[in-house]
Order: C-alpha cells, then structure tokens, then sequence
C-alpha cells in the first residue's frame, strides 16, 4: 500500500487562527511547524509580514541544522528565501555554511551578486560581507563575464562587480609572485597596484609586512594592526605575525591558537628545514594530548632553540604545576616572579581568586628594584588585579586602604609602579569619576594634562574633568589645546557650548544679561560652520531679549527655534531654555504662545516627541527647575497623548517612557503603555512600565502578582539577554534612587523581628478576626467567591499596605493577616476560630 501523504494543518482553519499559530510556532522556535503554517498562509495571500514570516521561519530550520552540523542540508534550506535577483537576507550566515560545507566556488559567486548593491544590513555587516567576498576571490578566482560583441560596457552594479574582478586578480598576481619566490624589486610593483580603499588592501598590507621581513618587525606590527580580528584575513594575520616573530621566537599563546594548515604555512615562509615540518606535526598531535603531554614533548626538544623552548614550556606550567621540578631540572631554577605567577595562574584556573590575589602581590613584590622594567611588570600585574577585581568579589585590594574599592587600589598602585602608562592613568581618573570620587578625579586629571600635555586622550579627560566643576577658563584652556590635536572633535565642542550656556543662565539669574550676551557670542568659537548649534542660538536669543535688545535677538530665538526641528520640538526647546534663564514673565508668555500655537498646527511625530523628550534630558537638575519642568509637562500632555498610539519601536519607547517616569508623568505613563500593548499583545514588556504607572514609581505599593509579573519579566530580559530592561526591572524592584523611577522602596523599621515576632503575629491575627464586624465578614466572603482566595488574598493586602493606621509590617506577614481573614470570613456562618499560623 502506498503511503500517504504528509497533511499539513487544515485548510479550514482561519486565517487568523493560523496566523496565531504561525507566530506563536515561530516565537517558541518551532521552526518546522512555523515554516508549514505561514506556507499556508501566503498561498492564500501573500502578505509581506506573512512572507516575512516566512523567511524568518527559513532561517530558524536552517539554523538549528547548521548547529548540527548539517551546513549543506542549511544552505538549501536557506535557499527557500531567495529574492529575485538571487540575494538573502542573511548572506554572510549563507555564506558560511557554504564554505563549511566546502562549497567555496558556489559562495564566491554568491558573495559577488551583494557587490555594487543597495544593502539593508547594518554597516558593520556590510563590512564583514564585502571582507569576506574579497577573501573568497583571493582563494576561488571568478572570472568576468566575457563582454558580447557590439555591446555597451556594463553599468551599475555590473561595472562594480568588474572592478572588483579585476582588484582580485590583481591581488592574486602579486601573492602568486611572492609565493613564487620573485625578488622584491618585482613584487612590490604589484603590491602598489592595489588600491588602499579597496577590500583587497590586507593583501597589499600582509604581502608588504612579508618583505619587510624580521628587521622591520615593529612597522610591520603597526601595519596589521589595521587588519581586525572581525576580518576574513584575520586568520592570515596572525600566521604573518608569527612569520615575523623572528629571533625572539613564535609568543607560545599565538603558536598554540594557530591551525595545523597556519604553522605549515609559517614553517615554509620562514625557510625551516623539512624536519621542522615533522616536528610541528609531532607538536600538533601532543596538544590534542593536553598541556601535560605537550611539556613532556617540548622538554625533549633539545636541537631546537632552548629560549623558545623554556617560554613554551614556562607558559605551560600554570596549567601543570607538577612540572616545576621537571622544568628546572632542565632550564635550571625559576626566578621568585615567575614562581609566583605560575601559582597565581593556577590558582585562577581553579577559581581561587583570594589565592590568586595573594600570589599576584608576591609577584609584584618579588621583582627585583635593580631589573629596568620593573616598574613596567609590576603595572601590569597590578592593573591585572584590577582587571580581576572588576569580575570577582573575593579580591578585597589593600588591606590598609578603608575608603576605596579594590579596582582603585589597584588602578593607583599600577600608576605608581608605572606612571608612564597611559591607558592605566585614564582607567583611574575614569574610575575615580564613576566612583563620586571628585578630588581625586580632579587632581589626576590636572597631572596627567600637565605630564601629557599633547595627548589627545589626556586632553579629553581633562575638560570633562574642568565642565563637571564649571571651570570654564580651564575647560576652554584644555579643549582649545585638544582642538588644535583633533579639529572634528564633535563632543569637546558640544560639551563647551553647554559650558558656556551654563554659565550663561546664571549670568541671566543674577540680573546680569548684557554678560551673558557677550560669553554666549565668545562661545560661537566652539561651532563648526557646517553644524551651528541650536541651543546656542536660543540662548543667545534670550540673553539679549533679556538685556534689551529686540530685532537681532528675536532673529537668533527664531533661527535657534528653525535648527532644533522647528514646530513643537524647537519651541519647546526654547520655553525650556526660558524656564532655565527665569526670563521676565513677558518674554517667557511669548514663547508659551509660540509654543501653544506650535502644539495646535501640528500633529505629533515620534521624531518630534523624541526631541521634546531629549530637551528632558538635557535640562539641569534641580528641583525648582523640576517643578517647572513637570508643569510644563502637564500643559504638553495632550498633545504627548495623541503621540502614544504612534508605531514606537522598542528603544524609542522606553526613551520616551523613562523620561515620563523621570517627571512623575505616570498618567502619560500609563497610556503608553496600554497602547503598546495593543500594538504587540505578544511582547509583555508594557507591562513594566503599567505597573510602574500604577504604584506612581512606588514599589512598596505593588502586589505580589505585581512582583511576580515583574520577576518573569526580568527573567525574560536576562535570557534573551536584553540586560537593559532587565537592569531597569531590578532598578524598580529594589527602589534605587538612582533609577529613573526614583522612589527607594520603604526598609522595615529596625527592631522588626522583636516588634514582630510570631506571637504578636499571631495576636494579630486573633485580635482582628475577632473583632470583624458581620458586614466586613459578609464582604470579604463575597470578594473570595467572586475572584477566587488567592486573588481575594492579594487585593486585601493592597488595602492594608495603604491603610494610615496599619502597622509598617513586611510584606509576607500583611499577606499572612490578609489570609487569615480571608479563611475565616469562608468559615461563617457563626463566628470561627481565627485561623493559627503553623509553627516550623
């Protein structure tokens, strides 16, 4: 009998119903199933987002195979989803199972189709793809299609693609020439036909460092740094650098990361005898036998350079110490510092960080003040420290420093050790700031201005440093030196035109606008022609409306208001400008008006919103500015309101959300949040910030289905690794000030399991159900038959959390009483028992 076919769902069924499946296959990852489902669907109607879905579902089946292993059958699923001009979605994912599978000629030819191509991918993906398109020419030649006769030459994405064609063959000349042994008189020639701005430059960059050879180590090293390790060369590059190690012999950590087919290469590059080909295979098959079995092969190596030798066996004591005796039996005894480093990395391999730190230090200690680079070991393993600090809580710092963290303990005994490091210094000034250490913070960054003074880096730090103390002659003094360095430095320049707005609105405070006039035109140094700043135009404006004048300064108001978007987004950048100033009551109305006429004429737009939301943020803290800043608020909500509705992707809302949470615009709050849900019934995220809304940024008002809501919600986030929104979950649920919701949940009195015991619980509870009056019983025996006991139990706990003459008890006791009550209103008629707390 012949078997029947496989029947997908049934075509009866709805197409809403089917389309509730589909999505609710493809978010549970059920690919297969999604994959039947939305093929249903768009036979009946092709829809975009049902197609969409589609190739969602496509790419999902695929890979789930590709993580088997099963990168051909992946790529023919992925093939489901071509476009009609052969193109995917997720070409580089295509790509690589492609050239798994050992399909590098078909990938070549695929890669090829993207170039000269609009692309949707991110730039950052359209980097790695046209890396890797230019890496499979470089292995696969793919010749241009023969030009037929009478033909026009080829434009568009055909003429790119032939200059890209004949860049590879090109590149493939000058690496044929080199491997063909030709002097470097003829190759470097072929090197400079191809073009820096091309794909193929880290061809040109690892053929030059190759000629270069050994004695220009340190310039070829400068050369393939520019090669990321995001790049398809990279692999390439660290084969070259190991070419390059020369007489200091390969960095064990690199020889051992390098593939058997890259240490063939290297063997052949550097000229070593046919033996060393042997030997590296030998060195290959003992590191799949562990550290252990690759020291005992490396110790017996003695024709080889013992140097090398001792660094590779030295690198591999850590992983086995029982090998201390054995290595200095033959290298003779280590030194103290290498001794103790080799425990500490032993200790961190098994997870003993107190033992590691204690090591560490040894080590730093132990290195003689007579070696020339002690001071540059020491910052190392003291900034190492610092490193492991960050990650680990059992590394405590210096026993005698009370105040700071280990980090800084660290962080300043490395610059102590080595001061001329750089990147340490700025490590510690940017933590001592993180810290709220402000004097130190200050101090080291002045010094480092002073030891560094034409570093750009230095120069940056110290103006952050002179703005956050509204020093505004040391701030200008640093950024000019900065801005003679780097001249399109876009966030130095800002940060002095906020400076100097600063300034200007205490200026303005004071009843001293004719100054504010005169620093606010110095501060237009700090524009670039091509990007003036709109904020400086409306203060500007301000200022001088303030001092008197009228025609020039309501030019600049309008010019300022046309530069930040015009409409309700530039007027409500200038009422807020005039609420920071406390301009005169008729120069702050006009702008009202301007502002209310703005609101009328126009409908709200997200881009539009996000600028109202981002002149928020922007606005300085204090709270009669607060004030100010909420009623102005208020006067926006309408038209914040008709904005909910709006299709808000997930980052732009929770911008706008935290901001209304910031101003205690919880009304506001909540509407968004209702309208996402009707958006995306799908994505509960609304629900944070429903709940945020509706206990008014309170978390000690929530209920515990509230908490438990919240708890999944954050566990969501942490699992699809969304740490932000699941940072924001915590930030509420433990009430941090600095959250931006900013109440700090209610902490139980001191004294509480005394005053509280479970006695007086119990005594509680008896006094209560006691003394409940038959209407209240009545009550409470309706509410649990209506919504069920758990639900009764909660919402009666809502109550008494709120009640002004009920104790400040923790939350599990008011649920305690609250199921107390509600069983022994179920246990009428006549008067029960209260129901007695179990003893454990």
């Amino acid at each position: 009998m012949k078997k029947p076919k496989a029947r997908g769902p049934a075509p009866t069924a709805s197409t809403e119903a089917l389309q509730a499946r589909a999505s609710e296959a493809l978010r549970q990852q059920r690919f297969k199933e999604a994959v039947d489902l939305f093929k249903l669907l768009v036979r009946q109607d092709p829809r975009p987002e049902w197609k969409q879905g589609l190739a969602e579902a496509y790419e999902g089946r695929a890979r789930t195979l590709a993580a088997k292993g099963m990168f051909k059958e992946a790529a023919m699923v992925l093939e489901n989803t071509l476009a009609l001009d052969g193109t995917l979605q997720v070409p580089l994912f295509y790509l690589d199972c492609l050239i798994r599978d050992g399909q590098q000629q078909k990938a070549a030819t695929h890669a090829l189709l993207y170039v000269g191509r609009e692309s949707t991918l991110p730039a950052e993906a359209r980097g790695d793809l046209e890396d890797l398109t230019a890496s499979l020419l470089m292995v696969v030649p793919v010749r241009p299609a023969p030009a037929q006769p009478g033909a026009s030459a080829p434009t568009g994405p055909a003429a790119e693609r032939n200059r890209w064609l004949e860049a590879a063959a090109t590149a493939c000349g000058a690496l044929e020439a080199w491997v063909a042994g030709q002097p470097t008189a003829e190759v470097e020639p072929l090197l400079g036909r191809i073009s820096l701005r091309s794909r193929f430059r880290p061809v040109r960059l690892l053929l030059k460092a190759l000629l270069d050879g050994p004695q220009e180590a340190e310039r070829s090293r400068r050369l393939l740094g520019s090669i990321p390790p995001r790049s398809a060369f990279f692999s390439l590059r660290e084969a070259v650098e190991a070419v390059l190690s020369g007489d200091r012999g390969v960095d064990a950590d690199l020889w051992l990361r390098l593939t058997p087919l890259q240490r063939r290469f290297v063997a052949e590059a550097r000229g070593l005898p046919a033996g060393s080909a042997e030997f590296l295979a030998r060195s290959d098959e003992a590191a799949r036998g562990g550290p252990g079995t690759l020291f005992n092969f490396l110790i017996r190596q003695s024709a080889l350079p013992q140097a090398e030798i001792r660094s590779a066996c030295l690198n591999l004591l850590p992983q086995t110490p029982d090998r201390i005796q054995q290595f200095e039996k033959a290298f003779g005894p280590l030194s103290p510092p290498e001794r103790e480093r080799i425990q500490a990395l032993a200790a961190e391999a098994r997870g003993e960080w107190a033992r590691a730190e204690r090591f560490w230090r040894n080590a730093a200690r132990s290195v003689p003040d007579s070696d020339p680079q002690a001071g540059l070991i020491r910052g190392v393993i003291y900034r190492h420290l610092a490193w492991l600090a960050e990650r680990h809580r059992e590394i405590e710092g210096n026993p005698e420093s009370r105040d700071s963290s280990p980090v800084v303990d660290y962080l300043e005994a490395s610059y102590e050790a080595d001061p001329d490091y750089v990147p340490g210094m700025l490590q510690l000034i940017g933590r001592y700031r993180d810290d709220d250490q402000p004097k130190d913070w200050h101090r080291l960054a002045e010094e480092a201005a002073q030891r560094f003074p034409d570093t750009s880096a230095v120069l940056q730090a110290a103006t952050e440093s002179a703005v956050s103390r509204k020093a505004f002659k040391k701030a200008a003094g640093f950024a000019r030196r900065l801005l003679r360095i780097d001249p399109i430095n876009v966030g130095v320049r800002r940060q002095m035109i906020e400076l100097a707005i600063a300034h200007a609105r205490k200026q303005v405070r004071s009843k001293r606008p004719d100054l504010a006039v005169k620093d606010l035109a110095a501060a237009a140094e700090w524009e670039r022609a091509d990007t003036p700043s709109a904020a400086l135009r409306i203060a500007r404006g301000l200022a001088g409306l303030q001092a008197g004048e009228s025609a020039a300064a309501e030019a600049l108001v309008q010019e300022g208001v046309r530069l930040a978007g015009g409409g309700v987004a530039g007027w409500f950048r200038a009422m807020v400008e005039t609420l920071l100033m406390r301009m005169d009551k008729p120069h702050a109305e006009r702008v009202r008006k301007e502002l209310g006429r703005a609101r009328q004429a126009e409908s709200p737009t997200r881009d539009a919103v996000l600028a109202v939301i981002a002149t928020f943020g922007q606005a300085e803290e204090g709270e009669g500015v607060k004030r100010a800043l909420q009623d102005l608020l208020v006067s926006m909500t309408p038209w914040l309101e008709k904005a909910a509705g709006l299709d808000w992707p997930a980052a732009e809302f929770q911008t706008v959300a935290d901001a209304l949470a910031r101003f205690e615009a919880f009304g506001l709050l909540r509407d968004y949040a209702h309208a996402a849900r009707r958006r995306d019934p799908t994505n509960r995220d609304w629900q944070f910030y429903d709940i945020a809304a509706r206990t008014q940024g309170h978390p000690e008002r929530m209920s515990i289905l509230d908490e438990n809501i919240l708890d999944q919600l954050g566990q969501a986030a942490t699992d699809r690794n969304d740490l932000q929104t699941a940072m924001r979950i915590r930030r509420f649920l433990e009430g941090n000030v600095g959250s931006p919701y900013g109440r700090r949940r209610r902490p139980p009195p001191s004294g509480l399991d005394d005053a509280f015991d479970a006695d007086a619980i119990d005594e509680l509870i008896e006094m209560l159900t006691e003394t409940m009056p038959r209407d209240l019983t009545r009550d409470l025996r309706g509410m649990a038959r209506e919504l069920g006991r758990e639900a009764a139990i909660a919402t009666l706990s809502e109550m008494f959390r709120h009640a002004p003459m009920m104790p400040d008890l923790p939350e599990e006791m008011i649920r305690e009483v609250c199921a107390a009550m509600i069983d022994n209103a179920l246990a009428v008629p006549g008067r029960s028992q209260p129901a007695r707390r179990g003893r454990g």
